[in-house]
């Protein structure tokens, strides 16, 4: 009693400023529980993405069948193109952006930066998106920041030689396998690849840069079919649709 009663508990009270640490534990326990509701919704949207894959099949015959009798053809035959399209693209892409991590990796390796395997590897992962490849300049020139700090190379130097990396591994790619894989795949040509991408990139951003391309071959297709008159030839992977919304080979 004689100790609490010789203590000033206002000036305890002033000088740990107890509207500070209040705010503090608030915001704190904010963002805890803000991390735990996104790695859940993150672990949701990952378990509904593999049971969809398992029913993959089931559940797109289902959304056939809402597709009223007398537009089923025409609806039909649009999805069919889209996927066919799509999947063309992101296997081409998914080439491509293989090619150019290989690229990287082996630049990033020879000019002897730190990381050089996962810096290159990140550069491919971003090359599936157009353009987004560019961003991993920052990681990049932080790793070469890094090295030059601790004395065995000196910064501009080596960042000099990674942009290098990045020029003679984006002519490889934009100039020699982007027409050879892409054009072959999508029937596109260089001029136009690149007026798509800024075409529907200002259009619909990020989304409408991935999904360019295979846009850009559908209304190209359709074009010259309902509009000059050029039927398409037949080919082995053309279809014949049922009502039940299942296919089979023509």
């Amino acid at each position: 009693r004689r100790w609490i009663s010789s203590i000033d508990m206002t000036d305890i009270l002033k000088s740990i400023q107890m509207e500070s640490l209040l705010s503090s534990g608030t915001t704190f326990i904010a963002s805890t529980i803000d991390f735990l509701l996104h790695t859940l919704e993150w672990l949701l949207t990952f378990i509904y993405v593999i049971f969809i894959m398992i029913d993959y099949n089931s559940l797109m015959s289902g959304f056939r069948m809402l597709v009223p009798k007398r537009y089923r053809s025409m609806a039909y035959k649009v999805c069919d193109d889209i996927k066919d399209s799509m999947n063309r693209y992101f296997r081409s892409q998914a080439l491509i952006a293989l090619c150019a991590a290989v690229f990287y990796c082996i630049g990033f390796s020879i000019v002897g930066i730190p990381l050089a395997i996962v810096l290159g590897v990140l550069v491919g992962v971003l090359y599936l998106i157009p353009y987004f490849q560019y961003i991993t300049l920052i990681p990049v020139a932080l790793v070469c920041l890094i090295d030059s700090m601790t004395g065995t190379a000196q910064f501009w130097p080596e960042l000099g030689q990674c942009i290098l990396v990045y020029v003679v591994s984006q002519c490889i790619c934009d100039y020699v396998l982007t027409p050879k894989i892409m054009g072959h795949a999508m029937g596109l040509n260089p001029a136009i690849i690149l007026l798509s991408l800024s075409v529907w990139g200002s259009l619909m951003g990020i989304i409408g840069m991935i999904i360019a391309l295979p846009m850009t071959t559908l209304l190209l297709a359709y074009y010259h079919e309902y509009v000059v008159g050029d039927r398409p030839a037949k080919t082995d992977a053309s279809r014949t649709i049922h009502d039940d919304g299942t296919q089979a080979g023509s």
